[in-house]
């Protein structure tokens, strides 16, 4: 699975926010004639790796782009990425300009027309819950084990951004808004890229009354009333989980659809959205009327293809046999390659009593990996131009990569795959008897098996004994202390600046192996504050001498990426964010 990050390729730094262009990401839809709906199927079937979790992605547990490629057509924002990796605007949803620097304002129109697809209108408690959940302005009375900070009553996957901004002011069905930030924020244009949850739901599922435009839920949060947001926060937090493998869908009433798609029904992994006839949008209506995503792993996809089990595959981990597959298959199938905005990288357990607590250990495990023999075998077969990558922020194909890497040296001192000095710094740390670490990876890859095989060979000689953890239920796990010394898997990235802070300050939501280090927090903020874009190479590349002296984790790749569909089905438009492959899905057909 890849999860979620929350820039464009050639231009923008790895993260989670960037500047939106004007329009809507699919352009003017165009409503087909009477003659051509005959010629249309009624059902495109997507392949995607990994069943989808919960219909509320937001959470720290289910913020991966499997749920995400679902949520492009059931939810709408104010704006989302295109193929090109641009932010655009979704007019159909409503609009937004910035009315002050000092402080920030940002003020926000939903349209009139806006409606959950059980006819509830979309305003202003849907926003103040989304305000709430991301703010981590609501303290639940507890300690987190780890840090000894109190913990929020949200389990928000970041803050990012909603933490800067003031309550928000408005009333009950209000469908304007303002954003008001006490400091700058770098990715303000972003922010409300992440669908909004139906707040009169949540209210009534936490014992309030939804009545009155969720008055009651209005009051409690403006109020800060604990008491009364704990069983609603309950509620946000795991209340919209699916159960494992998706044999069922909850509740039709407790996920309605503010997008062009509604979710219709599951059986055993298996997820069918058809069209939302309440959906008030004239440039992001379906054109077809049911999707139907299948949860296929990624060594059957290719043949599920073929054989027509699917019209659409993206598979997460391709391999060169995922590319001679396609290519044999010939002309009904469309194959496209290309860099992505995802890269594979492992990171380390480094709490107090962690395998990887000291740097030196940390430092060690990096010298023995065999990057170079993995882009050999697992990226150069797809993508002849891949190469290994030694920054986070920044990726080998943007431009602004070499004078990072420059300006950074440290990111390439432990780079080379160097068994003796591996040796030498597991010495300096004490250790005379093989170090034991159990790297947890996806069961349902064999490329990921494949990749841990290899680690294992190299890092065994350097004097570690890695025991490789396949799990099937890895990304739960991640925000687990203690059920992992290594995990292996890739952040999807965004583009934007300031998106990637909660990965590596000491308090990050997505800081799993929990990492520390001040001086990072430091440059944080200012890079979160920033609003020159003239300083952001500078401000990076001081964050990528920490990240490499302190040794965060070990970087591997950019991972290439693979995507296939049916020839007889149009509009598909691959997409390098974390968006992924559907975020256009509303304008996909297929010929019969």
């Amino acid at each position: 699975m890849r999860n979620k990050r929350t820039a464009t390729l050639a231009a923008l730094s790895i993260g989670v926010l960037l500047l939106s262009a004007c329009g809507s990401a699919g352009g003017t839809a165009q409503q087909p004639s009477e003659a051509a709906e005959e010629d249309l199927a009624t059902t495109i079937n997507v392949a995607i790796s990994q069943t989808p979790d919960a219909y509320n992605s937001y959470t720290a547990n289910a913020n991966s782009v499997y749920n995400t490629y679902v949520n492009n057509v059931v939810h709408s924002t104010f704006v989302a990425f295109n193929a090109d990796g641009e932010l655009e605007r979704n007019e159909d949803f409503g609009t937004f300009e910035k009315t002050s620097d000092d402080p920030l304002t940002v003020k926000y129109t939903i349209n009139e027309d806006a409606v959950w697809s059980d006819g509830t209108p979309i305003d202003f408690d849907d926003v103040l819950l989304q305000w709430a959940a991301a703010s981590g302005k609501h303290p639940s009375g507890e300690k987190d084990p780890d840090t000894g900070a109190e913990t929020d009553l949200f389990q928000a996957a970041s803050t990012n951004g909603f933490g800067q901004i003031e309550l928000p002011d408005g009333e009950a069905g209000d469908k304007e808004f303002e954003f008001v930030y006490a400091e700058p924020y770098a990715d303000w244009e972003s922010l409300l890229s992440e669908p909004m949850m139906p707040a009169h739901i949540a209210a009534e599922q936490g014992g309030m009354s939804p009545e009155g435009d969720g008055a009651e839920l209005i009051e409690a949060i403006k109020g800060t009333d604990i008491e009364a947001l704990k069983p609603v926060a309950e509620f946000w937090n795991t209340g919209w989980n699916y159960e494992a493998d998706l044999p069922k869908l909850p509740d039709a009433a407790l996920i309605p659809s503010s997008g062009p798609y509604k979710l219709d029904n599951a059986v055993d992994g298996t997820l069918t959205l058809v069209k939302n006839d309440k959906y008030w949008g004239k440039e992001r209506g379906a054109k077809t009327e049911t999707l139907v995503y299948k949860t296929v792993v990624d060594e059957e996809a290719v043949q599920a293809l073929q054989n027509g089990d699917v019209d659409v595959i993206d598979p997460s981990s391709p391999t060169v046999d995922t590319k001679s597959a396609l290519e044999q298959i010939g002309e009904t199938v469309t194959v496209e390659t290309g860099e992505t905005l995802t890269f594979s990288h492992v990171d380390l357990a480094q709490r107090p009593g962690d395998v990887f607590e000291d740097l030196k250990v940390r430092q060690a495990f990096a010298k023995c990996m065999p990057r170079e023999d993995m882009v050999e075998k697992f990226v150069k077969p797809i993508e002849p131009e891949g190469q290994v990558m030694d920054l986070r922020e920044y990726q080998p194909a943007q431009p602004d990569y070499k004078t990072v890497l420059d300006g950074a040296p440290a990111a390439t001192e432990n780079a080379e795959l160097d068994i003796e000095g591996a040796k030498a710094l597991l010495a300096e740390a004490g250790k005379t008897e093989p170090v034991k670490v159990s790297l947890m990876y996806a069961s349902t890859s064999q490329l990921r098996a494949d990749m841990v095989a290899l680690m294992k060979a190299s890092c065994d000689e350097a004097g570690f004994e890695i025991i490789p953890q396949p799990e099937e239920e890895w990304a739960a796990m991640l925000a687990q202390p203690g059920s992992w010394d290594a995990v292996l898997f890739g952040w999807a990235g965004s583009g934007l600046v300031a998106s990637a802070e909660s990965i590596y300050v000491s308090d990050g939501e997505q800081n799993f192996g929990g990492y520390k280090d001040e001086k990072v927090d430091s440059i944080w903020k200012e890079i979160v504050t920033n609003t020159d874009p003239e300083k952001v190479v500078e401000m990076k590349t001081e964050l990528e001498q920490r990240l490499a002296e302190t040794q965060y984790n070990v970087v591997l790749y950019a991972n290439p990426g693979i995507n296939a569909w049916n020839s007889k089905v149009e509009g598909v438009q691959p997409n390098p964010t974390q968006t992924g492959l559907t975020w256009n899905a509303y304008e996909w057909t297929k010929k019969k």
